[in-house]
């Protein structure tokens, strides 16, 4: 009997739930979300230098395989028989599509890295599906908050909109027969993602699925403005329904993966094991198809959500053997992070250009970086990224991801303080005469080259090679023995994605911008991320949560006292006026210790790191 035969719909459907006293005991005790903990294998991340950082990355990225504590893993059977249920649902209805005629769509939603991952996702399975059934029309649909701007830049204020959720998922789905819905949200704490769960989970049509990486009970209960319903509220009911008896409607994946490296920091651990259940679901569905429509012999063994999950396993172990080499370029773009004035360039080789803009976006909101202080480019510009919205050059400078953009209008102006880090996949050892221009330039560049390649073997592309001989690169290279399905490289994906976690989180921790493993110096731009703010104010001042929220909002509106007119405004006005602005939380911690407005400014203007700043036995003028 194999995986996707093992378990009954009934026996699945009511195993996941049932607690024993012991459980509901230690239950009681985590009254913190487990994704807003700290993690304890790495309470001195700021202590230990680039290979220390990268090795403890390294034991929190294994917890998504292992789990955490006595929860369930990605490989328990109760998550396992869901991930089987919903491939076996997945192959039916995208061979209904080519068979029949129907017009099924798979939809992957989120916000922030949760959004960039399913729309890197559903790029990915339409490529694979394309290469053996072009006529087909593409049937994997994403929603990101904020729209496809939010690809790119950091934008977390439309994650606190349940109404434009349900709106967007209504847009991507209004012409289709039938819809698989995956609903991403790390915490389970994102009011985007629940109004589209409660606009879906009661249509016939819809399969309603919800990903995140929190008991559901631990849910964000939080009022959200202009809803009468709190997220908990929402997948409360959606667990629910997903316990009746022979429901096949409505589903829940939370494997519980542990705390992030980074407390809080969801676009690591939360982002890679979303990629990897949504794999685990359709390459195997995608596999099982194909072989049905072709005669092309499959070259890849899975067929089950496990073989799947074995090979990111492998995959992830592979790209962390890059240890040494990764904390050399965390060195790199710390000493690049460090200079308030520098900027730290991704230039991306086609889809690997992908990743650096996954990695890339989260800068601003997690460590306070500057707008154009990361910045990511890429061979083929936006034709690469096969997005919603098309070409988005228009809307700015940091819409422009364009190579050419790079080398006549950014590369002639960086210095040594800068950075530049090269993304590459795959084993073509050909000369690319296209990359000759940029080799050419960053020969002669004053800036530090770094490079990032995955392969199935060390051996660094033609490319890289020609330009090591010409100047110091700072190479990384990843061995994967296996890359992708069908030519889309999704492993090397996974493996790059790893890298780059390591590189930026390492290269923040050394500039500052870390306290132990809390971020220190993020945007205060949406309702979680206040509240967020405020329990990172209460540590650290060691004071009460309301009155580090009055902390927060005497450092947004740089005032010593509120103003009963402030106080009664609502969080959204708070949030839109902190938005912009810079250094909110070390700013409000100083005030949770008596400083003035006055000198927690002048403390601030010192330029000394914020670690160094806000460290416990930091004294106040």
């Amino acid at each position: 009997m194999n995986e996707q035969q093992a378990t009954s719909r009934n026996k699945r459907k009511h195993t996941p739930h049932a607690r024993t006293h012991a459980q509901v005991a230690l239950v009681m005790m985590e009254e913190v979300r487990i994704t807003e903990l700290a993690n304890e294998l790495s309470n001195n991340l700021d202590a230990v230098g680039p290979t220390g950082i990268a090795r403890i990355i390294r034991q929190a990225d294994q917890q998504i395989f292992t789990g955490w504590r006595h929860h369930p893993a990605i490989y328990d059977q109760e998550i396992v028989s869901r991930l089987s249920e919903l491939r076996n649902m997945a192959e039916e209805r995208l061979l209904d599509n080519i068979v029949k005629g129907e017009k099924n769509v798979f939809v992957f939603s989120g916000c922030g890295t949760s959004g960039r991952i399913a729309w890197l996702c559903a790029r990915s399975y339409n490529r694979i599906l394309h290469q053996f059934h072009p006529e087909l029309q593409r049937c994997f649909r994403y929603c990101i908050s904020g729209g496809d701007q939010s690809l790119v830049i950091s934008n977390e204020l439309p994650e606190d909109d349940p109404s434009q959720g349900a709106a967007d998922l209504l847009s991507v789905t209004e012409d289709c027969d039938g819809v698989m819905f995956f609903g991403v949200t790390c915490g389970l704490s994102a009011p985007y993602v629940a109004g589209q769960i409660e606009a879906a989970m009661h249509m016939e049509s819809f399969v309603t699925s919800l990903i995140g990486f929190n008991p559901v009970h631990l849910a964000r209960d939080a009022h959200v403005e202009n809803w009468e319903r709190t997220c908990k509220d929402v997948f409360l009911e959606l667990e629910s329904l997903a316990d009746e008896e022979d429901d096949h409607r409505h589903w829940i994946l939370n494997p519980i993966v542990g705390p992030e490296a980074l407390t809080g920091s969801s676009r690591m651990k939360g982002g890679s094991a979303t990629k990897v259940l949504l794999d685990a679901i359709f390459l195997p569905a995608l596999r099982s198809v194909i072989a049905k429509i072709t005669t092309t012999p499959a070259s890849l063994p899975i067929q089950t959500p496990t073989e799947a999950i074995v090979l990111f396993e492998r995959t992830a172990r592979q790209a962390h053997h890059a240890t040494d080499a990764l904390a050399s370029l965390v060195s790199l773009a710390g000493s690049v992070l460090a200079r308030e004035d520098a900027s730290l360039c991704y230039v991306g080789i086609d889809s690997a250009g992908l990743i650096g803009l996954l990695d890339a976006s989260e800068m601003v909101d997690t460590y306070g970086c500057r707008e154009d202080q990361v910045q990511t480019y890429v061979r083929g510009g936006w034709a690469v990224c096969e997005n919603n919205e098309g070409d988005m050059t228009s809307m700015g400078p940091a819409f422009h991801l364009n190579l050419d953009h790079f080398l006549e209008n950014v590369l002639p102006t960086l210095q040594e303080r800068d950075g530049i880090i090269l993304l590459s996949i795959g084993d073509d050892q050909e000369e690319h005469p296209d990359l000759g221009p940029l080799l050419a330039a960053l020969s002669s560049s004053p800036a530090a080259v770094g490079s990032v390649h995955v392969a199935r073997t060390r051996e660094q592309p033609e490319y890289i090679r020609t330009l090591a001989r010409a100047r110091e690169v700072t190479s990384c290279a990843i061995a994967c023995d296996i890359l992708g399905v069908c030519n889309e490289p999704v492993f090397a994906h996974f493996a790059l994605k790893l890298a780059l976690n390591v590189i930026t989180t390492g290269a923040n921790v050394l500039r500052g911008a870390v306290y132990h493993n809390g971020m220190i110096n993020l945007t205060v731009s949406n309702n979680k991320l206040f509240h967020r703010s405020a329990e990172i104010v209460a540590k650290l001042a060691e004071c009460s949560t309301e009155h580090a929220k009055e902390c927060l909002l005497k450092a947004v509106y740089e005032t010593d006292e509120l103003s009963p007119e402030i106080q009664h405004r609502p969080l959204s006005s708070h949030i839109e006026v902190a938005t912009p602005l810079q250094f909110i939380v070390p700013k409000a911690t100083l005030l949770a210790r008596s400083a003035t407005i006055a000198e927690a400014k002048q403390l601030l203007s010192q330029g000394q790191p914020l670690r160094s700043l806000i460290a416990r036995d930091t004294q106040t003028p």
